[in-house]
């Protein structure tokens, strides 16, 4: 349906004295000088993303739980997502999730329909497959090999260590070894994140550079300065000092050869920022951007590709 002045001004609630709204107006709200750039978005068709033409399957619910965290100094809630034919107690590679802002570890398990493109890719007759046997004769995957997907509680800190709560120490230190104990195997791990989680999952690659077989950060949220960060999000970090240690863009030569890869929508808020990351990085080629907003529809239309990746990065 053509977006017409008269729709576009009903969906954004403009006031009667910008009645006049047409291209240049479309721009002011597009930098953001006029309200209403997110139903802008969607009525554009900014925000259609879709998956791609991949299997999917019904996923078991995860498994929850808790745990004392030092790091954290609080009890905290985790949740753990076994692909079909695969109970607690399988020896699995893990993809950790870490989950966005005012979120938490179920939701970072089912958010993005990891669970649901992993049992649908066959996964659950595929035990113990290697990474020559997932690839075709022209090298592309045609299946993956099962992983758990698990998650913590990470708060809202933005997964580093602030005084009094390292989400980051009790994601390393804490619930890894946890994993171990239910019998996943630790030592073949793998990190994604959404949002505040996608900013973590690069902060976990930096400072555990060789820990991880596969990063993938979806919709990294990347701040340009202390002062945008402490505008949006006045909890993400707590001095500016805090912020210089953990800026990922000004470490963006730090991920050389890190098994990074980054996807984000073109309309998402924070797209400018990842831009930015992106021309600092020794290989740009691995952010993607695509249509797309910051949402649940975007994670998944990039989610297929990812669970492909995470199986073969953890693959013997």
């Amino acid at each position: 349906m053509p977006v017409t002045r008269r729709r576009l001004l009903q969906s954004l609630g403009i006031a009667a004295g910008v009645a006049g709204l047409g291209a240049g107006g479309v721009a002011l709200v597009d930098a953001e000088v006029l309200p209403g750039r997110s139903v802008l978005n969607h009525r554009l068709g900014r925000c259609d993303a879709r998956p791609p033409d991949a299997p999917r399957a019904p996923a078991p619910p995860p498994v929850t739980g808790s745990f004392h965290s030092a790091a954290r100094r609080r009890q905290v809630g985790f949740a753990i997502s076994y692909p079909p034919g695969h109970a607690p107690g399988a020896r699995l590679p893990v993809c950790l999730a870490l989950h966005g802002y005012a979120a938490d570890a179920v939701t970072a398990v089912t958010a993005a329909g990891y669970p649901e493109f992993l049992a649908g890719d066959g996964s659950r007759s595929r035990r113990g497959v290697r990474r020559a046997e997932l690839e075709s004769s022209d090298g592309l995957p045609h299946g993956v090999a099962p992983f758990a997907l698990a998650a913590p509680d990470g708060g809202n800190g933005y997964w580093h260590p602030h005084a009094g709560d390292d989400p980051l120490g009790m994601l390393v230190d804490e619930f890894l070894p946890l994993l171990a104990d239910r019998g996943l195997r630790a030592d073949r791990v793998a990190v994604a994140g959404w949002s505040m989680g996608g900013y973590g999952a690069l902060v976990a690659a930096l400072t555990h550079p060789a820990r991880f077989r596969a990063v993938v950060a979806n919709s990294p949220a990347i701040f340009r300065s202390y002062a945008d960060a402490k505008r949006v999000n006045a909890g993400a970090f707590d001095s500016p000092e805090e912020w210089a240690r953990h800026d990922v863009t000004a470490r963006a030569r730090e991920f050389a050869g890190l098994p990074v890869r980054i996807a984000i929508g073109a309309a998402d808020p924070f797209t400018r920022a990842v831009r930015t990351l992106r021309d600092r990085l020794p290989d740009p080629d691995v952010v993607q951007i695509s249509t797309g907003c910051h949402d649940n529809d975007f994670w998944r239309s990039v989610a297929p590709d990812q669970v492909r990746a995470i199986s073969a990065a953890l693959a013997d």
